[in-house]
């Protein structure tokens, strides 16, 4: 795929069809974005299993890179509710928030180093949509991340579960 798009990453680049016989080319206000959770180098972790390392070459081709960060609290909350709209009480929120603070927690031990799996906007989501099945935070959390954590991580997990929700995760 990267290499198909070598020749439109280039200063005036034009795409060429063989099949077709066609030069296209590109409007003026053409642009072409990506995203990359290995910024090219690939993935020694085995998190992405299946990336690869993009050749200087290709890098070279891209004008602006740029990192995003996560979003902020209140705009990971907003695109959460748009995923389960009917959350929208008080209380919902303020559960969905501790969500988020908790999603953050797992973020920050991530980048420190204390935990190798983190929690992703996805499974904030997927979290929020259990809850709303299962009615019960700490289960949802449970069948939502808890259980794909190393067992040896799972206290770090408590603890920032226990600091977001003042619940224990081992107690019944």
């Amino acid at each position: 795929m990267m290499f198909v798009i070598q020749r439109i990453l280039e200063v005036e680049g034009k795409l060429t069809l063989l099949d077709q016989n066609k030069v296209i080319e590109p409007h003026p206000s053409f642009r072409l974005f990506a995203t990359t959770n290995t910024v090219g180098l690939g993935d020694v972790t085995g998190l992405y299993h299946g990336t690869q390392q993009i050749n200087q070459g290709q890098m070279d081709r891209w004008h602006i890179l740029s990192t995003l960060n996560y979003l902020d609290v209140n705009q990971e909350l907003k695109v959460i509710l748009s995923k389960v709209g009917d959350m929208k009480t008080s209380k919902h929120q303020e559960i969905i928030k501790n969500m988020i603070k908790l999603a953050n927690l797992t973020r920050n031990g991530f980048a420190n180093g204390d935990i190798s799996i983190l929690m992703s906007p996805r499974t904030v989501i997927s979290w929020a949509q259990n809850y709303k099945i299962f009615k019960d935070v700490k289960d949802a959390f449970k069948l939502t991340f808890l259980n794909k954590c190393d067992d040896l991580e799972k206290p770090i997990i408590n603890e920032y579960f226990q600091r977001c929700f003042d619940i224990d995760i081992n107690e019944s």
